[in-house]
């Protein structure tokens, strides 16, 4: 079977659709996978600049938009609180749809995109980009394979800088359209804790706002138990100044330690094991790669993977489901929950936070 391109649409075409204009939707990465046939947003101007930029259809209606017969996928833009609402719309009109993270603010809601995904036979995956940074892979596989030993501890850092103008724009930070630093810039690295290192048990919480006016928080710190046993913490902040100075997790086994930093977990920082094999120097050369930001490079490697999964088919998968983003979605949730009742939270518990997404 020949390789076509997949045809594209996008919906939202504000802050990140700027991004994925710049870095990611760029002949370089994905010109021969896609091609962006129709965008959406019901701010006219930024719809027709998208529109230029890609010679694509432009919509400012969502109902008018799903109706377009050349679509095969919608990458979901918008703003966190309407990815539901816009992926259900999507799905329901049997389109594929790839969703920014978070893939919702509510559990329930993501569980409803998992069955209207079931029902229509169109998939619904989310971003999470950084599951497929070099560093983030090669350190899933050592885990994997035990290298680690038992697992004693991991610290999950986030040491960003987002000015007041950030939040002044009238949905960042807010509890119906966003949350705070855990949900917004964080939700990547608590994802990579799970990712890496399992289902997390029990979490117990605080959050403050240190440097910014938001209704949620600009600061996090957290205990965590896993299941396996090993402990965690979180430190979480879009406080720091004057710019992004660390996004890293570093996790310590009773057989060896790895730290992966950078400003999007894009670089092994500590290789260091008692199995004998003397690969850190190696693995830091082959598995470490330069990022301009905190989105870090990993976008093309999803959508190249989905590209692939159309043209070749069941012998690939989809990454990643909404089905695969539940665990972070619930941990996120928990965080919050720990914080208004004040307590610890076992995941067990099923709790949702009362200010999220409502």
């Amino acid at each position: 079977m020949g390789k076509t391109k997949l045809k594209l649409g996008i919906l939202g075409c504000g802050r990140v659709c700027e991004h994925y204009i710049e870095k990611i939707l760029i002949p370089e990465r994905v010109g021969e996978l896609y091609e962006v046939v129709a965008c959406c947003d019901v701010d006219e101007n930024k719809c027709k600049n998208v529109a230029k930029i890609f010679s694509c259809k432009a919509f400012n209606d969502i109902n008018e938009f799903v109706k377009y017969k050349d679509m095969e996928v919608v990458v979901i833009l918008t703003k966190s609180g309407q990815h539901y609402e816009h992926a259900k719309v999507c799905l329901s009109n049997h389109l594929n749809v790839i969703v920014e993270k978070p893939l919702s603010l509510r559990v329930e809601h993501a569980e409803d995109l998992i069955r209207i995904s079931a029902k229509t036979g169109k998939f619904c995956a989310s971003i999470f980009q950084n599951r497929l940074n070099p560093a983030v892979d090669i350190t899933k596989k050592a885990f994997e394979s035990n290298r680690f030993g038992k697992l004693v501890s991991v610290s999950v850092r986030l040491r960003w800088c987002r000015l007041q103008e950030y939040y002044n724009d009238g949905w960042h930070g807010t509890w119906a359209q966003d949350g705070g630093v855990t949900n917004q810039q964080a939700i990547h690295h608590v994802d990579a804790l799970t990712w890496i290192c399992g289902r997390v048990k029990s979490v117990f919480a605080i959050s403050a706002r240190r440097a910014n006016q938001l209704q949620a928080e600009d600061t996090l710190v957290a205990a965590i138990e896993l299941e396996n046993g090993g402990l965690a913490t979180l430190e979480l902040t879009t406080a720091a100044r004057p710019k992004d100075i660390e996004a890293s997790i570093t996790i310590t086994g009773t057989n060896g330690v790895v730290q992966i930093g950078g400003v999007a977990l894009n670089k092994i920082e500590q290789w260091n094991f008692t199995d004998g094999l003397d690969d850190g120097k190696k693995i830091k050369d082959n598995f470490t790669e330069e990022v301009d930001n905190g989105y870090g490079i990993s976008h093309y490697r999803q959508l190249r993977k989905i590209f692939d999964t159309f043209q070749i088919g069941k012998s690939y998968k989809v990454p990643f489901l909404a089905i695969e983003c539940l665990d972070t979605l619930k941990l996120i949730h928990s965080i919050y929950a720990s914080i208004e009742l004040n307590r610890k939270v076992e995941l067990s518990e099923n709790l949702s936070s009362s200010k999220l997404g409502l």
